[in-house]
């Protein structure tokens, strides 16, 4: 994530968050998140790919 502000105090406060340090716990907390799959559906399923390419995109 990217902070963007054009107001001097809080360009403070995003540049003062950079001393932030997370315990192990939490790291294996965020590292837990990345399971690889996603969310959504599997672009490597045929069945999936197959639905996707019929999809009509009018402009």
């Amino acid at each position: 994530m990217i902070p963007e502000s054009v107001r001097a105090d809080r360009m403070a406060e995003n540049r003062d968050v950079l001393d932030l340090a997370l315990t192990e716990q939490e790291m294996a907390a965020v590292a837990a998140f990345g399971t690889g799959a996603s969310l959504f559906f599997d672009h490597r399923e045929p069945a999936v790919v197959s639905r996707l390419g019929q999809v009509r995109h009018d402009h």
